[in-house]
């Protein structure tokens, strides 16, 4: 036998039915054998209006006035909504309830009977409003929660792999071996020189080691362990690496994922600089508008044509897009014929880390 299965509209609806259909059956049975003792068909056909005017008013309530950005807030804010939705749903079913009065009997609303009803009626309904907005609010609260920790985890999944990636770019032997020759070269001509180069090194491998304790850091900060990866290769290529970094002061200050310019720059020697016999230059910029921040790493060489589809590069993107929003991106593309940049982009607002 086949299963059916329900999309979340449909479910909706089908609770919203059920749930205000519940009102009729409890209430008849209430009358019927509690309060009045017989069955009557004008008190069923009045529940029926109710239950009716309670669906139409809480689904036309719900779209209008309960957005998703509700239950972002805290629970107290949230709460304080759903009490005045509560009062809300119960006067707007109540005025509805006695508009046939207001054209058979008008001079009854002058009373203190009508008053008295009119309050009844609003303590009566509401026993069954709030049962419905404390569905509604749970279900919500709850499916935020969720996405909360998917999210979380999500994240810690990304950053997991994005140390993995990093380890295996900037830790490899490759790299090590290149660096430490490079200093070993530089203790016979220059022993302060291959002192300083041995701090370089321990504190870009010490960077590289803890970057993971914190999801973003100042650019400023990024950028002084890039230039001291990119000194470490400078002894290694000499007049061979060209190096210009341009940051708009406004930039200094903005967030970015640890290591992810320094990887970038990592690609640009490997993918870039290494495969010219000549050297070429890496130029790092960094910009931003009101709305926009915008790190660019260029170097000299060619666009292959499998390169923007490395797991590297989509590990970052899925890295972006994960702290800043779908609106975070990466690309690569040719800036000239003997030119490459990567760039990522992403708004300054975003609601993980504001």
């Amino acid at each position: 036998m086949k299963k059916i299965r329900l999309n979340k509209k449909q479910q909706y609806w089908l609770l919203q039915i059920v749930g205000w259909l519940s009102i009729v059956f409890v209430e008849t049975i209430n009358y019927t054998f509690f309060i009045i003792r017989e069955f009557v068909w004008a008190y069923f056909i009045q529940f029926c209006l109710l239950a009716v005017s309670g669906l139409i008013a809480s689904h036309l309530y719900k779209k209008l006035f309960i957005k998703p950005v509700v239950f972002e807030k805290s629970l107290s804010k949230i709460w304080g909504k759903a009490l005045l939705d509560t009062f809300f749903i119960t006067l707007i079913m109540v005025c509805t309830f006695f508009i046939p009065y207001i054209f058979a009997s008008p001079e009854l609303f002058s009373t203190t009977d009508f008053l008295i009803q009119f309050l009844g009626q609003m303590m009566n309904i509401a026993r069954y409003v709030v049962v419905w907005i404390i569905i509604y609010y749970l279900y919500h609260i709850l499916k935020r929660n969720q996405e909360i920790s998917q999210q979380k985890l999500l994240m810690e999944n990304i950053a997991k792999t994005s140390e993995l990636e990093l380890l295996k770019s900037q830790l490899n032997p490759h790299f090590l071996f290149n660096a430490l020759n490079s200093i070993k070269a530089l203790v016979l001509i220059d022993t302060d020189k291959a002192r300083e180069a041995i701090i370089k090194l321990s504190e870009l491998l010490r960077f590289t080691l803890n970057y993971e304790k914190t999801p973003l850091i100042n650019i400023s900060d990024e950028i002084n362990e890039v230039v001291k990866y990119l000194e470490l290769e400078k002894i290694r290529f000499g007049d061979r690496l060209d190096v210009y970094i341009n940051l708009q002061e406004e930039t200094l200050d903005a967030k970015v994922p640890p290591a992810m310019i320094l990887t970038l720059a990592e690609n640009a020697i490997k993918h870039g600089i290494t495969q010219l016999p000549d050297g070429g230059i890496i130029e790092i910029n960094s910009s931003a508008n009101s709305h926009t921040l915008k790190v660019e790493v260029c170097n000299t060489g060619e666009l292959k044509e499998n390169e923007n589809k490395g797991i590297g590069l989509k590990n970052s993107t899925k890295r972006l897009q994960n702290l800043f929003g779908e609106k975070a991106q990466l690309l690569l593309q040719s800036k000239s014929p003997n030119k490459v940049s990567v760039s990522i982009i992403y708004p300054l607002k975003y609601k993980n880390h504001e």
